[in-house]
Parts: C-alpha cells; sequence; structure tokens
C-alpha cells in the first residue's frame, strides 16, 4: 500500500466521521427543534388562553365602564333633582315660616285689639253702672252708617287724657228750650258732645273711653281748651253721677265744621 492508498483511506474515514457527525447533529438539532416547537406550541396555546382572557376582562371592563358612566350621569340627575326638591322645599319652608310669622303677627295684633277692647268695655261698665245707679237704660252710640265705627280696623289716634262733663238738653243747660245745639242740630244725648271750637271743628268724631263714639256738636263758656269735652245725655242725675272726671280720647275723623248727619244711626 503506498502513500496514496492511505491518504485515500484517512480520507474515507474523515468523511464517514464528520457524516455520522452531521446525522448526529441533525438527529440532535431535529431533537431540540421537536422539543421547541412543542415548547412554542404550549406557551403559543397559554399565550392564545391569556389573550382570550384579556379580551374577556377588556369586554368586562368596558361593559363596568358603561355602566360606571351610567351610574354617574344616574347620580348627577338624582342629585339634580334631589337639589330641585330640596330647593323646592326650602322655598315652601320660608313661606310657611313667614306665613307663621303673619299668623302671630295677626294673633298678637288680634290680642292686643282683644285687650283694648276688654279695657273699653270695663270703661263702657262703669258708665253704665251709673246710668243704672240712676235708673236710665243705656244711651244709644251707634253712628258712622257709612263705615261702621264698631269695626276695629278704624283708625283711632290716641289724643290724650281730657276732663270731661255732661249736660243735658235743658234749657238751663243747653240755652234754649228746643235742645238746639250750637252748630244749629239737635243734641243727640250718647253722641253730641261740647268742645272748643278753636281746637276742634264742628263735624269732628271722637272715641271717649268709657263713653263711646262722639260727634263735636256744640260749644259752651266753660269749655275751654284742647282737652275739654261736655258729655250730652239725658238725665240730670247720670250728668251728676258721671262728674267730672278724664277720660282717654282718640281722634277718629276731624270735622271741616259741617254736621254730616246722613253718617248718624
Amino acid at each position: 500500500m503506498d502513500g496514496s492508498d492511505g491518504y485515500n483511506i484517512n480520507k474515507s474515514i474523515t468523511i464517514k466521521v464528520l457524516m455520522i457527525f452531521l446525522v448526529l447533529a441533525c438527529l440532535v438539532l431535529s431533537f431540540y427543534c421537536i422539543k421547541m416547537n412543542n415548547l412554542f406550541l404550549k406557551y403559543k396555546v397559554k399565550y392564545d388562553n391569556e389573550c382570550a382572557q384579556a379580551m374577556i376582562i377588556m369586554k368586562s371592563n368596558q361593559s363596568l365602564s358603561i355602566r360606571e358612566r351610567m351610574a354617574r350621569d344616574e347620580n348627577k340627575m338624582l342629585a339634580e333633582s334631589l337639589n330641585k326638591q330640596y330647593n323646592a322645599l326650602k322655598q315652601e319652608n320660608e313661606k310657611i315660616k313667614k306665613e307663621i310669622n303673619e299668623l302671630k303677627q295677626n294673633r298678637k295684633k288680634i290680642e292686643e285689639q282683644n285687650n283694648e277692647l276688654l279695657k273699653d268695655n270695663l270703661e263702657l261698665q262703669k258708665s253704665l253702672k251709673k246710668a243704672a245707679s240712676v235708673g236710665l237704660t243705656p244711651q244709644s252710640y251707634k253712628i258712622y252708617n257709612s263705615e261702621s265705627l264698631t269695626n276695629s280696623n278704624i283708625k283711632k289716634e290716641y289724643i290724650g287724657k281730657f276732663l270731661g262733663t255732661a249736660y243735658t238738653p235743658s234749657v238751663e243747660e243747653c240755652g234754649n228750650n228746643k235742645g238746639i245745639t250750637s252748630s244749629g242740630h239737635p243734641i243727640i244725648p250718647g253722641v253730641s258732645v261740647a268742645i272748643d271750637k278753636k281746637h276742634w271743628p264742628y263735624g269732628t268724631i271722637f272715641y271717649i273711653k268709657g263713653l263711646g263714639y262722639a260727634i263735636a256738636m256744640d260749644t259752651g263758656s266753660a269749655i275751654k281748651g284742647k282737652n275739654r269735652f261736655d258729655f250730652a245725655v239725658f238725665d240730670k242725675n247720670f250728668a251728676k253721677a258721671l262728674g267730672n272726671q278724664y277720660y282717654d280720647v282718640y281722634l277718629v275723623k276731624m270735622g271741616n265744621g259741617k254736621i254730616d248727619t246722613s253718617i248718624l244711626g
């Protein structure tokens, strides 16, 4: 065997070894490829499952987001509705409070009027007792047909305490036997009152606590000053029983110098 044959043999062996090595390498690579493919398929399935779950979660989140937005809008509408109702109730409450305050004020006003009427009644009862003590029945105080003076809404201005006396339509006290006042009108007992013309014109209407409503229709030499009057009654004994005393006097209507008989009842 020469050197050429030995070289060929070595070459052949080397080629065979390389082929075997390549086959083994291919087998190993194939094995790893199969392993990697299986691993890839495994992770691909896992990835696909996770993606599917992520899509489900995303859709669920979208649905929850829509529901949350709807709930937020509903809460906003409910809050606006409740706010409107609250404001309406607040206004109604303020209105009721105002009405209650008005009722309280009206009640207080009525109580004051009732107290004033009670005081007036007490004063009138005193005068009626004096009339009864001399055998007289109560005299009429009803006047002012166009607007009843018994109405509590009639405005009366307190003008002070007046010294009051009483007189009758007699010749001695009236100056004539016809019972005519200096204004030219007949005396009306229980209504006519003599005043000082310098301060009160004829036709002036007073309210005298304890005597009632009176009209300035007469005057007299003894009646001087702003806070002075002489009240006309029927009976001399009643006039004496009234005597001289101070009365609380209220101005109802200032006269114009004339007696308006249409207001007498």
